[in-house]
């Protein structure tokens, strides 16, 4: 298994999906119902197949990226080739604080000398999907290009 398995309550979400999953296999509906009652290791292993498929998919659709926590914040740009990282880095003196909404105004308000900014990229070490997963599994957050294209305007 590449990730990790999708819940009971993903996989209802996803029925239909599933069902087409099965189909494609040649497997109708009272064939699974055999399936999960007495050979329920290969059930479990095309559960496992259909969650790689998933993820697959949605993780290949994801662009941006977000962590913050009170003195870091990380905004991913994920390429096709490679992923970028564009950052701030509060030093440890500063009251700044970025985890509170509209940080950019207050950081604009009292830099001073108590921000940097960080830039940095990597060509994927394994495939783009695989590492959006590790960075989720990580604590980053999906979000849009905003903060990515205003940080990265910065000098």
């Amino acid at each position: 298994m590449k990730y990790k398995r999708l819940t009971s309550e993903e996989l209802q979400a996803l029925e239909p999906d599933f069902i087409n999953f099965l189909a494609s296999m040649q497997i109708t509906g009272p064939d699974w119902e055999k399936m999960k009652s007495n050979e329920n290791a290969k059930a479990n292993e095309l559960i496992d197949v259909f969650s790689d498929v998933v993820y697959d998919k949605v993780l290949s659709k994801i662009m941006y990226l977000e962590y913050r926590d009170s003195k870091t914040l990380n905004i991913f740009y994920c390429g096709p080739e490679k992923v970028q990282l564009v950052g701030l880095r509060v030093k440890e003196h500063s009251t700044l604080d970025l985890t509170v909404p509209d940080v950019l105004h207050q950081w604009n308000e009292n830099n001073n000398g108590a921000v940097t900014v960080v830039r940095s990229e990597k060509k994927y070490v394994e495939d783009k999907q695989t590492e959006v997963f590790e960075l989720l599994q990580n604590g980053c957050l999906i979000t849009d290009d905003t903060l990515f294209k205003t940080l990265n305007s910065i000098a």
